[in-house]
């Protein structure tokens, strides 16, 4: 029989404690992840002790941007528009990365067209991502939350989650149903002890998908990111539900 010396034994049991203090740090997850503001949120999280769950379509991006952050952020390929798909990744990251204290739903389709000839099924998908894909994200979330009546869900809204300008069906469409189901489950879920916000972000972020803009007139990912760590620090005594964010020289 393999027996261990005391001190062997000893360390094993310190290992053994240590996993599980980590793992009681506890998990977040961002779905709709990319470069930008979701891997500024990551990091902060992840700042904040939080090991964190970066969901997207695409592995092979996850996984380059995991190995620049080792350790902290972890790829979980998934599809938003699928429940099954969607499910699978945050029992992922509840069950091995520990439980999920805060979830970030930033996942939208960016569609502009005339009424006279957008087509509906580029509708249809751009509804599927961005509210569909928010309730189906929400419900695999929260489901895992109420059992511990504790947690933070965070919803990336957008100027079109309030009114919709010409040409902009499919954005304006799912970012205002979006904000309804933030608002629904902050009613919801609230007295159970889970902190649901929209955030209304009036200005573009910058990153990649406006390299060559006036950074001045920007809003910047890693400024935005604080005000998402913000969020889930909040003490429930002063909870905010609806947030919007402008940069100084945005018109409003």
């Amino acid at each position: 029989m393999l027996r261990h010396t005391k001190f062997e034994t000893d360390w094993v049991k310190s290992m053994d404690h240590r996993s599980a203090e980590r793992k009681t740090r506890g998990a977040a997850i961002i779905a709709g992840f990319g470069e930008g503001l979701g891997e500024e949120t990551a990091i902060k999280l992840a700042q904040e002790g939080l090991k964190v769950g970066i969901v997207s379509r695409t592995p092979e991006k996850l996984e380059q941007i995991a190995r620049r952050h080792e350790g902290a952020l972890f790829p979980v390929p998934a599809d938003v528009t699928d429940p099954t798909s969607i499910d699978g990744a945050v029992q992922h990251v509840d069950s091995t990365l520990g439980p999920i204290k805060c979830a970030v739903f930033n996942a939208g389709a960016f569609l502009k067209g005339s009424i006279l000839d957008f087509p509906p099924h580029e509708f249809e998908r751009a509804w599927r991502v961005g509210a569909y894909g928010g309730f189906v994200f929400g419900q695999a979330v929260a489901k895992r939350m109420v059992t511990r009546n504790a947690g933070t869900i965070l919803f990336s809204g957008a100027t079109a989650s309030l009114r919709g300008n010409a040409k902009s069906y499919g954005f304006s469409a799912p970012k205002f149903a979006l904000r309804s189901i933030a608002q629904s489950m902050a009613r919801e879920l609230g007295p159970q002890g889970i902190h649901v916000a929209h955030i209304v972000i009036d200005g573009a972020i910058n990153g990649p998908k406006h390299p060559n803009s006036d950074t001045e007139k920007l809003i910047y990912a890693r400024d935005l990111a604080e005000v998402y760590l913000q969020l889930y620090k909040q003490p429930r005594s002063t909870w905010t539900q609806e947030l919007d964010i402008r940069p100084w020289c945005e018109p409003f």
